[in-house]
């Protein structure tokens, strides 16, 4: 570390303070060695990643230019009440964070999950909006439809609809939409609520597949084995696969709090 740092060195005091709250959350406490290893540890990653972190701030930044450009136009305690009180920006915010921490794979798996839950929110906020008009009543509402979508998936399960074919008989969003958005995505004509699977459930081949679709003259040097050139390659496009994610859940974002609601 230069003399420029500006992260204090721990003290004895802070050590002491760490291993308290440590010790009152999860139930042990640590030795100054390990409090010292993790210390030295992040004191390296900061300096070494820095550049990776201001570039994956910067993208981030650029994406939420996409949701920022309504806060004029509705004022900003309403746009971020809407951003504070929806699921779908709960979960948004937490995939951007984990993409700025550089976990990929997280900011696919929380964008997929802000999907869900987020048409499933604004679904029962139709609902209830067509069945009642008082506004104190709407979250006892909402909350009886969410009950009644509960166990409700993404997509179509045989002849039962899913959270996409009621958003778009409700006229909030359309699967051909959908589709358009995550269309960076696509592969073999499979839907994008798949495709964003595949990826959660770490499915070695089909991702492997997918990245070789997408750039058929990936080549990997020094892989020990076959496995390990596989594991190689699928990890190799995870970065660019959620920043493309993050980019089309904030615009189903959009649409359903920002585009449709007057």
């Amino acid at each position: 570390m230069t003399k420029e740092t500006i992260i204090p060195q721990l003290s004895n005091e802070m050590r002491k303070r760490i291993k308290k709250i440590v010790e009152f959350h999860y139930g042990f406490r640590p030795k100054n060695k390990d409090i010292n290893w993790i210390d030295k540890m992040l004191r390296n990653n900061y300096s070494v990643l820095h550049d990776q972190r201001i570039i994956r701030n910067l993208a981030t930044v650029e994406i939420d230019k996409m949701l920022l450009k309504h806060r004029d136009k509705i004022g900003s305690i309403k746009f971020e009440k809407i951003l504070l009180d929806k699921l779908i920006f709960r979960y948004l915010t937490l995939a951007s964070m984990c993409y700025r921490a550089g976990i990929s794979f997280a900011t696919i798996t929380l964008c997929r999950t802000a999907i869900e839950t987020g048409l499933r929110e604004r679904i029962a906020e139709e609902l209830a909006k067509k069945e009642c008009n008082k506004t104190k009543e709407f979250p006892k509402i909402i909350l009886e439809k969410l009950k009644t979508l509960k166990d409700i998936s993404l997509g179509t399960r045989g002849e039962n609809k899913g959270l996409i074919d009621l958003a778009e008989e409700n006229n909030m969003i359309s699967n051909k939409t959908i589709e358009k958005i995550f269309k960076e995505l696509k592969f073999k004509q499979q839907s994008s609520r798949r495709i964003l699977d595949k990826f959660i459930h770490g499915n070695l081949i089909w991702m492997v597949n997918f990245v070789k679709e997408k750039n058929k003259n990936v080549e990997v040097i020094g892989a020990e084995n076959i496995l390990e050139k596989y594991k190689i390659i699928a990890d190799s496009k995870i970065n660019d696969i959620a920043v493309e994610v993050l980019k089309g859940t904030t615009k189903i974002a959009e649409i359903l709090y920002f585009e449709n609601i007057k």
